[in-house]
């Protein structure tokens, strides 16, 4: 059996991949490239991927392929509808980044909440040693105890934020597509309307396309904080942009984006030197545990498959 790591950069280099060598040859590509993927894929039997695209085309001219394995919970780069046609199994990895996503988003939302930027820069600049002041309490920051931390998209990660938010003291809020009986559930305008935290953990499909843009970000507090850990499109990133700008949120934190790495030209370039605004490099999934996690169930799939099992299939 061949099997193709196709783009391990986006993995992480300290990943062992030899662990996969007991079920057949391993090759290892730090990045593909678009026009190079069929020539890659054509005689792999498996084939690992992050990001890269997985077309019709590319399916059907890789006479051996027999299964996809995407390193991630998420699966739309990969034409599930051609491989089902082809007979390809797909398989992903659900449920493995819940405690690194958690982790980057209250680390996110505590940075800026507690303006750990500014102090910082006070201190580092020198302003701190030249003040004779023992010490400096501007700007001014608040206790998450009793405030609202609103919550769109309540899936493992959301509920995992919602924990950690309610342990100091917030109140929780839930926008989700069916409401539950544990958690108190709202409307999208209600919460805007209400949260001076809101974090955004929901899928991008038609209904969450854009669903933070104007009117929403209108309906938010002044003292409001905005973070986004669930995809870029969930957010206008433009009417986001410009509410940074006129004051019309407190701050924004992000680690996804439309288009990644983005571009010159995306609206973000205008407000990311500003220390209400902290941006990240999509890396909210990837602490070490969850990609060792993610590596080792990816195994566990290709052995399933083998096996004539159907784990984690999404292609079923």
């Amino acid at each position: 059996m061949v099997i193709k790591v196709l783009d391990r950069a986006t993995m992480g280099y300290d990943l062992d991949f030899g662990i996969l060598s007991e079920l057949g040859r391993v090759e290892l590509y730090d990045a593909t490239e678009p026009q190079k993927v069929e020539e890659r894929v054509c005689d792999a039997d498996v084939i690992i991927l992050n990001k890269v695209k997985i077309t019709e085309a590319v399916m059907k001219n890789a006479k051996n392929l027999k299964l996809v394995c995407v390193f991630a919970t998420g699966f739309d780069n990969v034409d599930i509808s051609a491989a089902k046609s082809l007979g390809i199994g797909v398989a992903n990895v659900p449920a493995y980044s819940t405690d690194s996503v958690a982790l980057f988003t209250v680390a996110t939302t505590l940075s800026l909440f507690a303006h750990l930027a500014e102090y910082k820069s006070f201190v580092s600049s020198g302003e701190y040693t030249a003040s004779n002041a023992p010490n400096r309490i501007t700007p001014v920051y608040r206790e998450l105890s009793g405030k609202t931390w609103g919550i769109v998209g309540y899936g493992n990660i959301g509920k995992r934020v919602a924990d950690i938010a309610r342990a100091f003291g917030a109140r929780v809020m839930v926008n989700k597509r069916t409401p539950t009986a544990d958690a108190e559930c709202v409307d999208i305008e209600t919460l805007c309307r209400v949260s001076d935290i809101i974090t955004l953990h929901c899928p991008l499909n038609d209904t969450t396309r854009g669903l933070i843009g104007k009117r929403a970000l209108s309906l938010m507090k002044p003292t409001a904080i905005l973070v986004n850990e669930a995809r870029g499109a969930v957010v206008d990133e433009a009417a986001v942009a410009d509410a940074i700008e006129e004051g019309r949120i407190a701050a924004f934190g992000s680690d996804v984006y439309s288009e990644e790495p983005f571009s010159p030209e995306h609206p973000f370039n205008r407000i990311k030197g500003r220390d209400n605004v902290l941006l990240t490099p999509h890396a909210a999934w990837a602490a070490l545990e969850a990609r060792e996690r993610c590596l080792n169930i990816i195994k566990t799939n290709i052995k399933s498959y083998k096996l004539g099992k159907f784990e984690n299939r999404v292609d079923i």
